[in-house]
């Protein structure tokens, strides 16, 4: 399902670069294709935060199938795995409904009217989303390494398993 919001994601980039002006200077790109933009941006940052979630979620299960033995590894798996649904889910429509009315965050007529309100701004959202990311990454990388440690095998392998899980920090 992460590989499907991936591809979803690509289309939208692809579509918004080749039909739309992306990468583009502002001034250079024909007024009516903004709201097209505009509206594949939001359709890319809604699956972007949808792609980056089932990714997570699915390396969390991966995981826990393999270190299902540990009661401590499937606690911190549960935690994590929950904070990390929360999050996106709250994240995601934060993203949705930034704006009143929810259209304004594709349409630049209705971005430009003084009625609508956009909050939070939506750096804001990526920042924080972001942050949390970087967050999860971290325990996601961390979680397995007492683990390994642990198993019954010499330590070259042991440091060769390490390695291979610490690689997520690249």
């Amino acid at each position: 399902m992460a590989l499907c919001a991936a591809i979803g994601r690509t289309i939208c980039d692809s579509v918004q670069k080749y039909h739309f002006g992306a990468g583009r200077h502002f001034w250079d790109i024909p007024p009516n294709w903004l709201n097209s933009y505009l509206t594949l941006l939001a359709v890319d940052g809604y699956l972007y935060i949808v792609a980056i979630a089932l990714a997570k979620i699915s390396l969390l299960l991966f995981l826990y199938r393999i270190f299902q033995v540990d009661k401590r590894f499937r606690i911190a798996s549960w935690i994590v795995g929950v904070v990390l649904v929360i999050w996106s889910t709250v994240t995601l429509f934060l993203t949705i409904f930034a704006c009143r009315p929810v259209k304004a965050s594709w349409n630049l007529k209705l971005m430009k009217d003084p009625k609508t309100k956009c909050h939070p701004k939506a750096w804001d959202t990526s920042n924080i989303y972001g942050f949390c990311n970087i967050i999860t990454d971290f325990a996601l990388i961390v979680m397995p390494l007492p683990l390994v440690w642990r198993m019954q095998m010499n330590r070259k392998k042991k440091f060769g398993i390490a390695v291979v899980f610490a690689s997520g920090f690249l």
